[in-house]
């Protein structure tokens, strides 16, 4: 199948979103488009946003503002796909009348069928729970080494902050043999190194069979070297994924584990169903099991009502539990997000940013100290 259309994706998010960049991509080849990156040869242009965080939205809006020039010059196809197409649905429309498709994450399958017989604006957000059909091996994949690999879409946890479920669904998994015929025709290929992506991969079930059992089926692929996941909640993570990490040579030593706050006030109001302690707790059991494992984390200064007391705990904790590193974030209001409807964002955006560049520094310098260490 050819039809010569060419298509650019531009990207803008987490490690989720350039892995549905990267399946689109393959879905497109297949229906015989070309891809380019060239954005002025382009006949199909995508912008594939993340609504996580405030900053993203505005670089996609902004990148999308300028593409009203190169639709004037020449007649092409313009769509918003991914968790702001959720997230603004008809808004985008009214404030950027040159797009002609704005799609969510759970409709990506439809994409080239619905440019292809593109007669008017579609718009199609509604969430469905095909998850597989996105995620299917190609020959024409855009290697990466680690390969990421999707095991699981959504969330059903609803952090007061977090606009995830609202944006990419409640949680839907993937089958376990098609996450494993996935990475073993990587393997075939030459990837030996994967990454398993989930927003909350401890929270992966399927047909009764969860996260640790399926990390078990997939360590014993044959001419698989290295297994990595990302992300884990502390609230349920299991001492036995630790202990499986610990003695599975194939298993990568290193636990991204979001803290958020400190403080338990704060835990509370985000909703994140831990302690500071319990948190504590985890990284003493993983730093037992795992001495030198990698430990990183995600922090987000300036929620609402955070007093220079419950920083003061987070800028504690951090120096107690030193991270290799962290991503830290400036607290936006979150369109759907309890926080956003029941919280009054009332930290001033001087003290946020006070607040983070006093996190920043903090990590630079543990991040150097532990590496001058390891040399």
């Amino acid at each position: 199948m050819s039809n010569d259309l060419k298509l650019y994706i531009q990207t803008y998010g987490c490690q989720m979103n350039f892995r549905d960049s990267e399946a689109l991509k393959n879905l497109f080849l297949k229906y015989g488009f070309l891809i380019t990156n060239n954005l002025d040869s382009a006949d199909v242009i995508l912008i594939n946003t993340c609504s996580v965080r405030a900053h993203a939205e505005q670089r996609a809006f902004s990148f999308l503002g300028k593409l009203k020039r190169l639709k004037e010059k020449k007649h092409r196809v313009i769509g918003v796909i991914g968790c702001a197409a959720q997230n603004y649905k008809e808004r985008i429309f009214k404030r950027f009348p040159f797009v002609d498709l704005v799609v969510g994450p759970a409709n990506f399958y439809k994409l080239p069928s619905l440019i292809l017989n593109l007669k008017d604006k579609v718009l199609e957000v509604d969430f469905e729970k095909e998850i597989d059909a996105l995620y299917t091996f190609d020959s024409n994949r855009e290697f990466t080494n680690p390969a990421y690999v999707t095991i699981s879409r959504g969330c059903s946890n609803y952090c007061s902050y977090c606009i995830v479920p609202y944006v990419r669904g409640e949680l839907v998994c993937r089958d376990p043999q098609n996450i494993i015929k996935e990475i073993k025709d990587l393997v075939e290929r030459g990837i030996k190194n994967i990454t398993l992506l989930g927003q909350n991969v401890n929270d992966y079930s399927y047909q009764g069979i969860g996260f640790l059992e399926l990390l078990k089926k997939i360590t014993k692929i044959n001419g698989l070297e290295e297994v990595g996941f990302i992300t884990s909640h502390p609230k349920n993570i299991s001492k036995e994924l630790i202990i499986f990490m610990a003695h599975n040579p194939k298993v990568r030593k290193h636990l991204h584990l979001p803290l958020q706050s400190g403080s338990d006030r704060i835990l509370k109001l985000m909703e994140r169903g831990y302690t500071s302690k319990e948190y504590r707790e985890i990284v003493d059991f993983y730093r037992k099991q795992i001495p030198e494992g990698k430990l990183t984390t995600d922090i987000i200064v300036g929620f609402p009502t955070e007093t220079e007391k419950d920083f003061e705990l987070t800028l504690n904790l951090i120096k107690e539990i030193r991270f290799d590193a962290a991503y830290i974030f400036k607290y936006s209001p979150r369109p759907y997000a309890k926080a956003a409807r029941f919280l009054k964002d009332d930290v001033p955006i001087k003290e946020k940013e006070r607040r983070h560049s006093i996190l920043l520094e903090l990590q630079k310098r543990i991040s150097l100290e532990k590496k001058c260490l390891k040399l």
